[in-house]
Order: C-alpha cells, then sequence, then structure tokens
C-alpha cells in the first residue's frame, strides 16, 4: 500500500482514509439505497448553504474561544445533514424514499463518493491553515481548493440529471 501512496504522491496514513471513506460510503450507499444516498446529498446541500448564512461565531461565541473550533463547525455540519434527512425523509419525498429505487450499483457508488466528497471539501473549508499543512498537495488540491469545491458541488448535480430515473409515460 505504501508503493501506491508513493506512486500517487500523498501519505499511507491518507491512502488508508481515502480507502475507508471509499468503502465506507460504498458500503452506506448498498445499506441504504440509491434514494437515501441522494436525499443524503441534497442534504448536504441544504446544510453547506445554511452554514455559509448562519453565523455560528457570533450566535455562539462561548464555543469558538479555542483553536478547535473548526471540529465544532464540521459536528453542526453533519448534524445539520441528518437533521436535513429527517426533515426531508418525513415530508414531500417521503414515496421517493420509501421506494426501491433501481439498485443500480454504477448509481450507488457514484452518488455514495459524491456524498463523502462534498462532505470532506466542504469539512476541510473549516480547517485551520496550519493543519491543512499536514496534508499532502494532491489531495489539497482534490478537496481544498476553490475550483474543487465548486466542481464537488457541480458534478453531483450533473450526474443526477444525466442518469435521472426514467419514467413512463
Amino acid at each position: 500500500m505504501n508503493q501506491l501512496a508513493t506512486a500517487i504522491n500523498i501519505t499511507g496514513w491518507e491512502l488508508v482514509i481515502v480507502l475507508f471513506l471509499l468503502a465506507g460510503g460504498f458500503l452506506l450507499g448498498l445499506l441504504l439505497g440509491r434514494n437515501r444516498i441522494f436525499v443524503l446529498l441534497l442534504g448536504s446541500y441544504i446544510s453547506y448553504a445554511l452554514m455559509c448564512v448562519i453565523p455560528f461565531k457570533k450566535i455562539l461565541p462561548d464555543l469558538f474561544i479555542r483553536d478547535e473550533d473548526f471540529v465544532i463547525l464540521i459536528v453542526v455540519f453533519l448534524v445539520l445533514i441528518g437533521l436535513i434527512y429527517f426533515l426531508l425523509s418525513r415530508s414531500v419525498l417521503k414515496t421517493t424514499i420509501r421506494k426501491k429505487g433501481g439498485r443500480s450499483l454504477f448509481q450507488i457508488f457514484f452518488l455514495s463518493l459524491f456524498l463523502i466528497g462534498v462532505i470532506i471539501s466542504v469539512g476541510f473549508s473549516y480547517f485551520p491553515k496550519d493543519l491543512l499543512a499536514a496534508f499532502s498537495p494532491i489531495i489539497l488540491k482534490i478537496f481544498d481548493t476553490l475550483t474543487a469545491r465548486v466542481l464537488w458541488l457541480i458534478i453531483p448535480l450533473i450526474f443526477v440529471g444525466v442518469f435521472r430515473n426514467k419514467r413512463s409515460t
């Protein structure tokens, strides 16, 4: 595994983390199914939008005194995804989620990959600059540049548009 990490210029522990996230995301996708992963992905978009407009540091200044404040922001982001998923699964999308969508492994894998990518990219945006220096340049280029973040947000939309369910009329 170290040879693979060296070949793509990342550290061994970064490779383990990336492989763990990919495998975990895919297994989560298989467990939840395409429709629920899609709702989680939608929840991550809404959560990111809320994180951009709600001034948490001004609302809860006592929580943001130390250097580890970024962890609180990441946890809030993940909790918001969970809350939004819960709300969406109890609302208009209830019938869509309960339907057994086609279990296309291709779609499940890529939706899971996009979900993990969006979460990591947004999470990296909360990291302090000195902590980001610990990551390899390739990981930072994939997840922590403005271009990467925009691509992580746009590519899933294109994927969903191209591979949407075809309904018979």
